[in-house]
């Protein structure tokens, strides 16, 4: 279970904010599994591993801290707040850990996959070996955008190899600047090579697969 932060950038007074627990189905033999994400909104439990997308806070301009996409380890802390990352490196945040002391950010896990700042990471999906090249060993995320327009940031979803790396466009059109035309949420695997994707700003679902070969004559 993600609990997302209070606030964009602050010291939670509440020790659940910003963590993954792992519970029983009746909320018993509560475990905090990571700490020290913001909003980790989407989940994954693949190949016995959790991955994770995260959102970065706000307060430090428009090209920091990254978006992220982990691959979990338990009782790991991810930094938030006191560190973040830009790029591929980690450095302390000047409003909680100016000098570094208050939090070893060397301790803090780079992520499999940094996002442009503002992107904002919400659904993903894994893809396994029973799909074609184009999705299998693969997770689709969706990345809902940015509220400031003039970034042109997410409003799209990537594939990111199992691995991690450097992702690559899926989809694209969600936004033709000005005008914005959806924002997407959610992935769902809908069977081989096919999938839906949720878009909360039309208020529609899409469905997206790869039409069967046609035989030639």
């Amino acid at each position: 279970v993600a609990v997302g932060s209070s606030c964009n950038a602050c010291e939670e007074k509440e020790e659940v904010r910003a963590s993954v627990l792992q519970m029983n189905p009746d909320g018993s033999d509560q475990h905090y599994f990571a700490r020290g994400l913001r909003n980790a909104v989407g989940l994954s439990w693949t190949k016995g591993k959790l991955y994770a997308t995260n959102m970065g806070s706000d307060h430090l301009g428009d090209n920091r801290p990254a978006d992220t996409f982990y691959r979990l380890d338990d009782g790991m802390n991810y930094g938030w707040p006191y560190c973040f990352q830009a790029g591929p490196k980690i450095y302390p945040d000047p409003k909680f850990n100016r000098t570094g002391a208050t939090f070893d950010c060397r301790k803090v896990p780079k992520a499999l996959t940094p996002f442009p700042a503002h992107s904002s990471p919400l659904g993903l999906q894994y893809f396994d070996s029973s799909n074609s090249s184009d999705l299998a060993g693969s997770f689709l995320v969706a990345l809902h955008g940015s509220t400031k327009r003039r970034l042109q940031r997410g409003y799209r979803v990537v594939r990111i190899p199992e691995a991690g790396g450097k992702m690559e466009d899926f989809i694209t059109g969600f936004f033709d600047p000005p005008r914005i035309n959806g924002r997407p949420a959610d992935v769902f695997s809908f069977g081989r090579d096919a999938f839906l994707v949720t878009d909360d700003y039309s208020g529609v679902v899409y469905y997206v697969y790869k039409p069967a070969k046609q035989a030639t004559a």
